[in-house]
């Protein structure tokens, strides 16, 4: 979530570097560096991305924080949480067909990019005032998400990683509270997870079509 022979020089063209953040290598091999875009971004130093031409997009995965009443966090009903998965995954596929240097696989190879999509820590919380009546025993509220979303790229093959960016963004929509129950309509969340896709997408064209 968005020309190259190093890994600082890369993460310029990937995630719009603003400069060094960290010279120290962490446990995975790889090393942090400031970004304009993401949150937080981290790649393997030496890497040259430009000998990969295709991208395999993985499973798109989601992880809800346990919801706390005492902070008045709600948690989502599995017809949102399939929703979610499905809006994020359609969006990212959309994006990444129209890349430009690398080609959309379905399989891994000696030159394809694996990319892991994770929304995490994902939450809905009201805060604890009313916007109006919408009928009997039923109050609508404004409904406050929290999403952190964790790219990373993988050798398809090999599965060593070589890269990740972290990017944690706040959604507004709407709840309505029923007879005690929490029914959210996170609808914000189909403008983040285009936006996201979107910047990925830019940021991949950008460090797979350098030379």
């Amino acid at each position: 979530m968005r020309i190259f022979t190093t890994a600082v020089a890369t993460l310029a063209s990937l995630l719009v570097v603003a400069g060094t953040a960290n010279a120290q290598t962490n446990f995975e091999g790889l090393r942090e560096i400031r970004s304009q875009t993401w949150d937080k971004v981290e790649v393997r130093p030496n890497m040259v991305f430009t000998v990969y031409t295709g991208i395999m997009l993985g499973d798109v995965r989601i992880a809800y924080r346990t919801p706390d009443r005492s902070q008045l966090q709600f948690p989502f009903t599995d017809e949102q949480k399939a929703r979610f998965k499905e809006t994020l995954r359609n969006a990212y596929t959309s994006e990444l067909v129209t890349m430009r240097n690398a080609e959309l696989v379905n399989s891994p190879g000696r030159d394809i990019l694996l990319l892991s999509v994770r929304a995490i820590n994902v939450t809905a919380t009201v805060p604890p005032r009313s916007v109006g009546d919408v009928g009997r025993a039923s109050i609508a509220l404004q409904a406050i998400g929290e999403v952190t979303l964790v790219l990373e790229l993988f050798d398809s093959r090999s599965g060593e990683i070589l890269a990740r960016a972290v990017d944690t963004q706040t959604v507004v929509g709407a709840a309505i509270a029923e007879d005690g129950d929490m029914i959210t309509n996170w609808e914000g969340a189909g403008n983040l997870s285009a936006r996201w896709a979107s910047t990925t997408r830019s940021r991949l064209d950008n460090l797979l079509g350098s030379l």
